[in-house]
This record gives C-alpha cells, sequence and structure tokens, in this order.
C-alpha cells in the first residue's frame, strides 16, 4: 500500500495517524523536520501524506484492515544529521515490538503516564513518548511540554489525578531547568538523544526529586544501553542486547536491528568496566584539509580544555579556502559582545591553539553561542550548525546564532558580520547598520518562524533609538499580532530598534 508522510505535532493525533496507516497496510515516513528543501526531498518517496482534517468516509465501504505482519515495514525513520545528512532508516514491527517489550520489562507504567518533552519524528520519542504508552493504555502528552512551565502543570495535573508520570525528556531541556518553578515529582525522568553532562543529572534529581534514567542508543540501532549516572557512570546493555568491546569501540548484536543476527560497528570509542563498560566519545572525526588529515575532535577536546568554553563543534565548511569553522559554547558572562571583544577573544583562542595544532589545522571562521544549536531531539545537526556560517556566502545576511520560542515569543540572537553589504558607505569613516536593513531583517526571520504573513502592508510605532555596529550581538524578539508583528532588537547596550510590522493576506475571486 506504500508510504505516507506524516508530520504531526499532536501526540493523540499522530498515533490515530499511525494507527490508520497500519491498519491499512501503509507504513508512516518520519522526517526529522519539516523544513520545505526537507518535504520537497521526500515527496518522490510517498504516495501521499496524512491530511490535518481526514476526507469523509465512505459510508458504502469501510476500508479493509490488513493484518500485520512482523517483518512489515512499520515507520521510516531519518538520523539526527548530527554528522552530515540524514539517512533514511526503515523499521519492521518485529525491531519495535522488540524494543517495546523490554522497555516493558524494565520501566512498567503500571498506573502511570507519560509526559513527552521530545519530537516523536525521531526513535527515542516515537517509542518511549508515544507507543510505549499507548501499548500499555496509559495518558500520554507532549509538545507543548517542551517548556518548562507547561511541563511542570502537567506533572501537577498527573500527581493530582493519582498517576505516576514518567517525564521523556533530553539534555538540552534538562539543562535549562529554572530553579524558581514549583515541581511535583514524576516516578521516573528518561533523557536521552546528546550526552547528560553529570552537574545537570545532579542538579535535576535535586530540583525534581526523581532518578533520572539516560538512555544510550541510535536511529540505526535502537536503544543499546541504560544508566544512572549520579550512581554510576558505567551503562548496563538492555535485555538481549549483545556487546563487544575488543577494539576500544563498541559492535553489538540486538533484536532491535534490522538483521538481529549479524554485528553492528557502532562509531563510538568505549572501555569495559566490571558493570557494564563506560563511553569515552565519538571516534575520530577527519577532515582534509590542504592534503593533510585533520581530527576535528582532536580540535574540539582542544578547546574544551580552555577554562571558559563549555563544548565546541568543528566543521568542514568545504570552502575554496579549505579552512575549518568552528561553533564554541561559553558561559553568558564570557561570550563576545562587540567587534573589539570578538577579536581579541578568537586572537585568544588561535594562540591557545597554535600550541597543540599545526597551523592549517586552527580554525579560521568563528563563531560564539551560550549553547550548541541543536535539534527537536536535543542532538547536535549539522545543517543548523552550518547555518551558523550562512553569512560567508550571502553578504546580505546577519549572522544567524540561534533562537529560542517561548509563549509564542520567538528569540533570535545575531551578530552583525563585518563584512556586511550593507555597511559598504554607510558610512565610510564610522560603519554602522542602516535602519532599513534592520526592518529587512525582522521581516525576513518573521516570515521564517511564523510562516507566510502575507503582502506588506506598512511599519507602524517605528522607533531607532541606538545605532549597531559591526560585530555587535544582538537579540531580535518577534511576537504575532492579528494584523502582523512586532519586533525588537536589542543588545547589552539597551534597545536598538522597534517597531510593527502590518501584513494582509492577499484576497481573490473565484
Amino acid at each position: 500500500m506504500g508510504r505516507w508522510l506524516v508530520i504531526e505535532p499532536d501526540p493523540h493525533a499522530f498515533a490515530a495517524a499511525l494507527l490508520a496507516l497500519w491498519e491499512t497496510g501503509r507504513s508512516a515516513v518520519l522526517p526529522g523536520d519539516d523544513r520545505p528543501q526537507t518535504l520537497a526531498s521526500l515527496a518522490p518517496l510517498v504516495e501521499g501524506s496524512l491530511p490535518s482534517t481526514p476526507p469523509q468516509p465512505n459510508r458504502g465501504q469501510l476500508p479493509t484492515l490488513v493484518p500485520i505482519d512482523p517483518e512489515a515495514e512499520a515507520v521510516v525513520l531519518y538520523t539526527s544529521g548530527s554528522t552530515g545528512k540524514p539517512v533514511m532508516q526503515p523499521k519492521r514491527f518485529r525491531q519495535l515490538t522488540s524494543e517495546l517489550d523490554r522497555q516493558a520489562k524494565l520501566w512498567p507504567l503500571d498506573g502511570g503516564a507519560v509526559v513527552s518533552q521530545v519530537s516523536h519524528q525521531h526513535i527515542y520519542g516515537l517509542l518511549t513518548g508515544i507507543l510505549h504508552p499507548l501499548c500499555h493504555g496509559v495518558p500520554f502528552c507532549g509538545d507543548e511540554n517542551r517548556y518548562p512551565e507547561a511541563m511542570a502543570e502537567r506533572l501537577i495535573e498527573a500527581s493530582d489525578a493519582g498517576l505516576a508520570v514518567r517525564l521523556v525528556s533530553s539534555p538540552a531541556q534538562l539543562s535549562r531547568l529554572p530553579d524558581h518553578l514549583s515541581w511535583q515529582a514524576p516516578a521516573m525522568v528518561f533523557s536521552s538523544g546528546a550526552p547528560l553532562a553529570l552537574h545537570d543529572a545532579k542538579r535535576c534529581e535535586r530540583l525534581i526529586g526523581a532518578p533520572v534514567i539516560e538512555l544510550y542508543g541510535s536511529t540505526e540501532t535502537g536503544g543499546i544501553a541504560h544508566r544512572r549516572q549520579t550512581q554510576t557512570e558505567a551503562w548496563t546493555p538492555l535485555p538481549d542486547v549483545e556487546i563487544a568491546l575488543g577494539d576500544g569501540t563498541l559492535a553489538l548484536r540486538s533484536p532491535f536491528l534490522a538483521t538481529p543476527s549479524e554485528w553492528w560497528q557502532q562509531a563510538d570509542r568505549v572501555e569495559p568496566c566490571p558493570e557494564g563498560f563506560r563511553l569515552l566519545g565519538r571516534t575520530d572525526r577527519l577532515a582534509k584539509i590542504s592534503g593533510k588529515r585533520i581530527s576535528l575532535t582532536a580540535i574540539e577536546r582542544h578547546l574544551c580544555q580552555y577554562e571558559a568554553i563549555e563544548d565546541a563543534h568543528c566543521l568542514d565548511l568545504e570552502r575554496r579556502d579549505g579552512r575549518l569553522g568552528v561553533v564554541v559554547a561559553m558561559a553568558l558572562d564570557a561570550l563576545p559582545q562587540d567587534h573589539a571583544s570578538r577579536r581579541a577573544q578568537v586572537a585568544t583562542l588561535r594562540a591557545h591553539l597554535a600550541t597543540l595544532l599545526e597551523p592549517v589545522a586552527i580554525p579560521r571562521y568563528w563563531r560564539f553561542v551560550q549553547t550548541l544549536p541543536t535539534n527537536s531531539q536535543g542532538k547536535r545537526d549539522h545543517t543548523i550548525l552550518k547555518r551558523t556560517f550562512d553569512d560567508l556566502d550571502d553578504d546580505r545576511l546577519a549572522r544567524w546564532l540561534g533562537a529560542r520560542a517561548h509563549d509564542g515569543k520567538h528569540v533570535i540572537t545575531l551578530e552583525v558580520p563585518e563584512r556586511l553589504r550593507y555597511l559598504q558607505g554607510h558610512f565610510d569613516e564610522f560603519p554602522l547598520v542602516p535602519g532599513v536593513v534592520m526592518v529587512q531583517w525582522a521581516i525576513r526571520h518573521a516570515h521564517e518562524v511564523f510562516g507566510q504573513l502575507g503582502a506588506f502592508r506598512g511599519v507602524d510605532r517605528l522607533k531607532f533609538q541606538k545605532i549597531l555596529l559591526p560585530g555587535q550581538r544582538l537579540a531580535l524578539s518577534l511576537e504575532r499580532r492579528a494584523d502582523g508583528i512586532t519586533f525588537g532588537f536589542d543588545s547589552n547596550q539597551g534597545r536598538h530598534a522597534s517597531g510593527r510590522v502590518r501584513f494582509t493576506t492577499e484576497s481573490r475571486d473565484d
């Protein structure tokens, strides 16, 4: 019956879509994002997409329910894209049910409920946030719970109903739990998708009073192992997952694999320990620069030795000059805020690396962020990280450094590139960003976060309070209104500009 595309943020509508496809002999294609280029690339691979509003039923004939074959394809997932282009990963019903059986034995849901903060378009959220509670008939919810305030409300509601909550979360969310909220303790917290820092695990358990169970796995393998990091750094394999650690990397055989009898090689370094194994990080990511093989992993490791740096990700930008780029995460008070501090920070870090690396391995292009941008699963995404360098190829753009949203307000972190086209001649002795360019940036990013807004009608309440200089770091805040958007540009110097842009949807006579 073919593959059908499913992108549905509401967990209950998503579950209904899955069941409708499966009961009629179809499989679901679950892209990791809904970017237009992603959907365009999938269009030739699917027979259709499930509409948000189902068509009127044919009362004359009900669809025939198809018996489910354990070896039939259930879903098509995509790898996270953390190391490059996402790769298609079909999953059979047998693979999904095998892992669900092990989850049920380890973490039964009797008398419970599931509150998920992660996307069910990926395997972790699909299994743990949707299929596990669905198969055991317990309540579940998701989507809006990615915000801490909403998640805290769900925990209170579940507690009032006498339900023991299993919270399905990720390191990105757990690392940002606010101290000021009143937390109703869940029975258990799950975390997956990326490494969880020990201090974040300890803080989470202290704040919400529940054990944090980490799940280690991948789209290709499904779950591999679990641990409670506050008690042990060792990972324990999931039931019936066989591991081999002979050459310093992890190999496994698992009922969750497409071919359970064959060994699968993970690109992770490990060492054995009495309780299981320790993860030592990914095997080296290599790039060929000026004819030399350069370890991107080593560059990241050396940068993270510098006390002000919390994390780093190095990229081969595949530019003509053959030089590398790096995205560096630093504490807020250490982030450069203007041209002078940025230039000084780059010089300091380049000098640090010069004592450890040959010159060709020292990155030329630097981006500074508070946290590394991640996808909806909390994983590093090559496409998102590479976006921080888009201004190298389009000198009209502000430098994008990340975005966040809460209660309808979107905040986008930007930086003014020193080579911005609009600085030329404005002014020669003292370049600054023209006000009209700030309005253009606001409109561009509004279309990106809110979708098409309609025909431009005008700008109201426009104020320019402070000049904006090359190298300056700023936050663009956007909010949707019935007739358009409001915007504001702010930096550590205060507010630079604000206003309201009006749009109208063009109508036509049919």
